[in-house]
């Protein structure tokens, strides 16, 4: 399956890349009794589009509409009007398109009381809006329509949708489908378009499964051999479709490609259109008057049609070169003269190769970018560039996340140099357009806004100020070639609300925006500009916000399919929210690696009693904090800690918190006024001694003070870290005490062995609040085992005495005694 990598959904994904905007969770039916309300859901709407020229009735779906006000275009050409809530997940609304609208994509949002909702597509036609009837599955019983409509249809799992058309020998019938851009499926294509033209016979005069203009959408035209009635056949390639489409069937043009694929801003610049079945073309155009990195579409009418989609075409600052056949050796480029200059060219047959020869000076340095598959060519270009004497200096195949080609060069000597261009697997063909810009580095300012959730581009990026509340945004400024301050502009904003942001300091690059709504705001609300621009108004650089849109995320762990841009922010106001937060502003500063416990409040209304969860939305350079903290149910206070390490940037900074609350309709959301944190340096530096004391006994610990600017008074001073069963004392410091000496008290119980990563804090109290440090980092105590007694050897053993018992004799049997007495008589005379 191949990814859908537009100019505006690859290409320009390269130089901006931040995301974001939080949708409303269940869709809750909001009464009209001023309940508090949370931001919109707006999915689809039905139709997808309409015919300019006209009046179209269009339904809106997602979830929690029940407030819906107005309807909002990020371009002219469309106004709503008659617009009626149905209920909570549906508003319908008349579309009035007016006769010179702008032919293809536009981006639709719902303004609701509760806030604006994300972007989402709707496409004008030249042709007016025709209903797929079901059934029309049937190849024998396909749908009969004119040509020159748009079909507004379904596509269905294992079903082809057939239409029937009649035509006239040599006429041209042309197919374009809007499928995978126009659904919103999260992670998931909807359709992957096939296109066929048959005859009668079912003989198949062309099909589509893709192009290189459109990538995944099918583009299809051919030339009716005979009159006669011919079938459109219309599926997901895979017959797995489950999404709507639109498919512009008439005998309109389709060019894939134009030649040159650029011009200079300002300027008339004649085009070539190449491609369609009925031979090329050519079309004049003004170019818009200044460079821009989204791409300009050129509408190149013939025969009094357009293309229901544009060609693309760079707009740059410098002049346009074209290639001179035969260009394809070192010995034969196309001489182009010093750089800038764009080089353009067609790769017109199987393994050609263009060069060009340019000159430049010692010193200047330039990044050669192609463009082509990122404005709808096939070509997969190979970029080199050679000195004189054709040594490589530099090769590219893919960049930046495209197939397109880039080699920065720095120009080591004055002289020629030889860019070469072909295509990876040596293909060619008469629409294989391509251009190369040598872009010179110029100072510029690019802004955008941190990705704030993973794989959605429009979280958290429409900004709803409650009523008498706050919001805020960060915003990345990147800067190149530009070293100095910046300053936000907000040319304009809905009618009560005003900012607060403060300077950008030269060594931030993200930096936040408060919105403040006054409490008789009106509740409205569109799409305004936000630039930054630089101090130093002697060489004045300036950026315009451009916010990315994914409107069609695949199933390959969300990747994007299809992104545009957009130059413009949602802002409005919104209904009054049931709570608000504020941060006490502390009288003190924080200094490097010191702590800070703010205090924050919940002020709770009309008995409110939901959590309420609060993070800082941006951080000073070298600060953190816990990611959130949450009221609990009735809670009105809690302690956030702020931490700086040893480097934070020193300053008086702009912080707050953005609160978050899930309520009866859904979650709400809002800011707290800015407070001041200052960052200073620290009062003191320490070094811990190392120490050792056996078990059971008392050491001490020294510390050796350094003194690094005055304090008042005297500070606390308490070391943290050691092992468990030993204590401390408290000591106090003095202005000019040079060590601290604490004495460490241990027990039999307190575990041997080296005890490291001690520490201290200080804490110096001024205006009645603690700015604490820590210092000392890296202490160690060796506790050694407590030493065994020794045991007295035992006394010498006296002899015992053993007494004489007189031993008794035993009696004499009576047989022994008859034994003894005739012994006796014998021995007798």
């Amino acid at each position: 399956m191949k990814r859908v990598l537009t100019h505006q959904g690859a290409g320009s994904s390269v130089w901006i890349k931040q995301v974001l905007a939080a949708f409303g969770l269940a869709a809750l039916l909001v009464s009209a009794s001023g309940a508090f309300a949370a931001s919109p859901n707006l999915s689809s709407t039905l139709p997808r589009g309409g015919q300019r020229g006209s009046e179209v009735r269009v339904t809106f779906l997602g979830s929690q509409l029940a407030d819906a006000e107005e309807i909002l275009f990020h371009y002219e050409g469309i106004t709503a009007k008659d617009l009626k809530v149905v209920d909570a997940k549906k508003v319908e609304a008349t579309l009035v398109i007016a006769p010179d609208c702008r032919i293809g994509e536009h981006h639709v949002r719902i303004r609701c009381k509760s806030g604006i909702s994300y972007a989402r597509n709707f496409w004008v036609s030249q042709f007016p809006n025709v209903d797929e009837v079901e059934p029309n599955d049937d190849f024998e019983a396909p749908q009969k329509i004119d040509l020159n409509v748009t079909v507004e249809a379904e596509a269905k799992p294992e079903e082809t949708d057939y239409y029937l058309v009649s035509a006239k020998k040599g006429q041209r019938i042309s197919v374009e489908i809007e499928g995978l851009r126009i659904n919103n499926i999260t992670n998931n294509i909807a359709i992957d378009p096939f296109v066929s033209i048959l005859d009668k016979d079912r003989f198949e005069l062309a099909s589509a499964d893709g192009s290189a203009l459109l990538k995944q959408e099918s583009v299809l035209s051919v030339i009716v051999p005979e009159d006669g009635e011919y079938i459109v056949e219309v599926r997901d390639s895979a017959y797995q479709g489950r999404g709507r489409y639109r498919a512009h069937i008439g005998t309109f043009p389709r060019p894939t490609a134009i030649y040159p694929a650029g011009g200079k801003a300002g300027e008339e610049q004649e085009f070539t259109l190449i491609g369609d079945k009925k031979g090329t073309y050519k079309v004049k155009e003004k170019l818009p008057p200044k460079a821009d990195v989204m791409d300009h579409g050129i509408f190149a009418a013939h025969e009094g049609l357009f293309p229901p989609s544009p060609n693309l075409v760079r707009i740059s600052e410098f002049a346009n070169a074209l290639e001179v056949e035969p260009n394809n050796s070192y010995k034969e480029a196309t001489a182009v003269g010093a750089v800038p200059v764009a080089m353009n060219g067609i790769l017109e047959t199987e393994g050609d190769e263009d060069y060009f020869m340019f000159t430049a000076k010692k010193g200047e340095n330039f990044r050669f970018q192609v463009y082509a598959n990122r404005i709808g060519s096939p070509v997969d270009p190979v970029l080199t560039i050679y000195d004189a004497k054709m040594k490589s200096l530099g090769s590219s195949d893919d960049a930046d996340g495209t197939k397109d080609s880039r080699v920065d060069f720095k120009c080591a000597a004055d002289g020629e140099y030889f860019v070469r261009v072909k295509d990876m697997l040596s293909r060619g063909g008469a629409d294989f357009v391509y251009r190369i810009e040598p872009e010179k580095s110029v100072p510029s300012i690019t802004v955008t806004m941190p990705e704030m959730l993973r794989r959605n581009l429009q979280y958290r990026k429409q900004f709803n100020v409650p009523r008498g509340g706050y919001y805020a945004m960060t915003v990345n400024t990147a800067r190149k070639g530009v070293s100095g301050d910046l300053v936000f502009e907000l040319p304009a904003l809905p009618k009560g609300v005003t900012w607060e942001a403060g300077t950008i300091d030269k060594s931030v690059s993200q930096f936040p925006i408060l919105l403040k709504a006054a409490p008789d705001a009106p509740i409205a609300g569109g799409m305004y500009t936000l630039n930054a621009k630089t101090v130093d108004t002697e060489n004045p650089v300036s950026g315009t916000f451009v916010q990315p849109l994914d409107f069609v995320r695949g199933p390959q762990n969300g990747v994007e399919y299809y992104t545009r841009y957009v130059d413009q922010l949602p802002i409005a106001v919104v209904e009054e929210i049931p709570y608000s937060v504020t941060i006490d502003q502390p009288k003190v500063p924080i200094v490097r690696n010191g702590t800070m416990k703010l205090k924050v409040r919940a002020h709770r209304k009309d008995g409110y009693d939901k959590k309420i969860t609060v993070r800082f939305l941006w951080k000073p350079p070298g600060i953190t904090t816990p990611a959130t903290m949450t009221f609990n149910e009735k809670d009105t206070e809690l302690e956030y800690e702020v931490n700086a390490n040893a480097t934070a940037a020193l300053n008086t900074w702009n912080v707050n918190v953005l609160a978050e609350s899930s309520g009866p309709t859904g979650v709400t959301m809002t800011a707290s006024p800015f407070i001041k944190l200052t960052v200073e340096e620290p009062f003191v530096g320490m070094k811990l001694s190392m120490a050792t004391a056996k078990q059971g006994e008392t050491s001490s610990i020294v510390a050796d003070v350094e003194h690094l600017r005055d304090f008042d008074g005297e500070a606390d001073v308490q070391i943290f870290g050691l092992p468990a069963h030993s204590t401390t004392s408290v000591l106090k410091l003095k202005k000019g005490l040079e060590n601290l000496d604490f004495p460490v008290a241990t027990t039999e119980k307190t575990p041997v062995g080296q005890h490291k990563n001690l520490f201290c804090t200080v804490v110096v109290m001024k205006d009645g609040e603690p700015i604490s440090q820590r210092v000392g980092m890296g202490g160690v105590f060796r506790v050694d085992p407590k030493p065994k007694e020794v045991k007295a050897a035992p006394a010498e053993a006296k002899p015992k005495v053993v007494a004489k018992v007189e031993k008794k004799e035993k009696p004499l049997s009576r047989l022994e005694q008859l034994r003894l007495e005739a012994k006796k008589e014998a021995a007798a005379p």
